[in-house]
């Protein structure tokens, strides 16, 4: 049988390359219209929230739309403009170049939001977010540098295996700082068990919301990490973080349009204690937080411990529950 074009010119195959970016950009799309979705939706539920927060969500869009028209660029370039000319496929291309900084900016940004979520526990927490910056920053800087390195020496597309390593590292970086984040929220929130039933079950619901929310980005960023290592001369690692990119920003997303229907659920199941039975318990304040609760503004860790006696330790477990999930929007 007749060797193909690439393994004469000793290159990777098209499938491994420009097919795997093309299947990776197609997937991107899809989900970016998930996050513009997602966007729209916020804006709409919490027009209350501070602005601080607004900004972060509005730079996410920003970033995850020039992600998407990067790669639209990069696959309308090898699929339309050189399609029948070779040299000008085995050229890397500008934009290929660009979507490095473009991801690590990206993911960045998403990666602070969950920095400060860990940081605005407690005081006596915030030690917890020092290991997590550390290895973000340290993530960031591995995928600029492939950044700079790209625009410097990568005048082929065969060259980008040569610091594909760079981009590896990077992700690895990025599922320690995944790992270190959901273990600091998951560590807060045991400790904040009560041994009150109901309580304890509501807490179970957050670790387990907690863990579900990192599990699929820390798995694409796995893989992200393991096939730029280990192959490093074909595109099927950029494929894979143009998915990652969209999964962290849909994440962060996420986590943000649905304090609402969390406060609702936990409010319900706050609402069914018989307060007065509670020593201490304050009943002009909490007359007052039943009337603003479902503000997402309001709900908040300080509320929720004025309602029930600082000496009861149910109110401890409540008040970090809501924290995690919506004190961020009101202090961020």
């Amino acid at each position: 049988m007749a060797a193909s074009i690439p393994q004469l010119l000793h290159v990777p195959s098209l499938d491994s390359t420009i097919g795997a970016v093309l299947v990776g950009t197609v997937v991107g799309v899809m989900l970016y219209g998930l996050t513009v979705h997602q966007t729209y939706r916020y804006f709409k539920l919490y027009p209350a929230d501070r602005l601080l927060l607004k900004v972060l969500v509005a730079t996410i869009l920003v970033f995850e739309t020039v992600h998407t028209v990067l790669w639209i660029i990069v696959v309308y370039h090898y699929t339309i403009s050189e399609a029948f000319n070779l040299p000008g496929v085995l050229l890397g291309h500008w934009a290929v170049r660009t979507t490095f900084m473009i991801t690590s900016f990206a993911v960045l940004v998403c990666q602070i939001f969950y920095v400060c979520r860990v940081y605005l526990i407690g005081f006596q927490y915030r030690w917890l977010a020092v290991p997590a910056v550390i290895s973000m920053l340290s993530g960031f800087s591995f995928g600029m540098a492939g950044g700079v390195e790209a625009f410097l020496y990568a005048h082929y597309i065969t060259d980008f295996q040569h610091f594909s390593w760079m981009v590896s590292i990077a992700y690895g970086f990025a599922v320690l700082t995944d790992v270190i984040l959901t273990s600091a929220l998951v560590f807060v929130l045991h400790r904040s068990r009560t041994g009150f039933k109901r309580t304890d079950s509501m807490i179970d619901v957050l670790i387990i919301y907690t863990i579900n929310t990192g599990l699929l980005t820390s798995v694409v960023s796995i893989l992200a990490f393991v096939f730029a290592l280990i192959l490093p001369g074909n595109l099927i690692y950029a494929a894979i973080t143009i998915v990652g990119s969209k999964l962290y920003a849909n994440s962060v997303l996420a986590v943000l349009n649905s304090r609402r229907s969390i406060d609702d659920r936990f409010l319900d199941a706050f609402e069914s204690f018989d307060l007065p039975s509670i020593p201490n318990s304050r009943d002009i304040t909490c007359e007052v937080y039943r009337r603003g609760a479902h503000s997402p503004m309001v709900w908040n860790a300080p509320q929720m411990a004025s309602c029930v006696s600082q000496t009861t330790t149910i109110s401890q477990g409540m008040s970090f529950a809501t924290h995690v999930d919506g004190d961020v929007g009101s202090r961020v």
